[in-house]
């Protein structure tokens, strides 16, 4: 056994008076009955149970003790109030004529195309953007950024 040999000598002593006051010591070959599994069964929950709610009342003081300190920040140096002056009269925006859809494509395509090229540039590379087209949903309903996070995701390592 890997025992020490003060803790060896500690339960042969006290293995005597467990079993004359009646008390069982299981070996390990002895076999447990429903009463003695439902009662290690039901300590062993309410361990569990005891250490989360301990766990979660610590958790629950501590973010408040952490809320109440950064009030007490915020409050301790108010900034001086802005001087108000007369805000100059508004003037109306000039009526726009609708845009046509396809102008509204042309500037979404130049916004991409130079997002591309500020990509490019970072890496010192030339990227070229060689066609722009819709992409719409698929069967399953989900946005394009939606597939991509989930194929990301789901991606399987290699």
């Amino acid at each position: 056994m890997h025992i020490y040999p003060f803790l060896l000598a500690e339960v042969q002593e006290q293995l005597p008076a467990v079993t004359e006051k009646g008390g069982k010591v299981l070996t390990g070959t002895e076999k447990m009955d429903g009463t003695q599994i439902a009662a290690m069964t039901i300590v062993g929950l309410t361990v569990v149970f005891s250490a989360l709610l301990i766990l979660v009342i610590f958790l629950y003081c501590s973010g408040g003790i952490f809320k109440k300190t950064g009030k007490q920040k915020k409050t301790a140096a108010p900034a001086p109030a802005p001087k108000k002056t007369a805000a100059p009269p508004v003037k109306p925006l000039p009526k726009k004529e609708p845009v046509s859809v396809a102008e509204d494509d042309s500037e979404i395509v130049a916004a991409i195309m130079a997002a591309i090229a500020a990509m490019g540039a970072a890496d010192g590379k030339n990227y070229r953007l060689r066609s722009v087209r819709q992409v719409t949903r698929t069967g399953s309903g989900r946005t394009v950024w939606a597939q991509a996070g989930l194929s990301d995701a789901t991606r399987p390592f290699a």
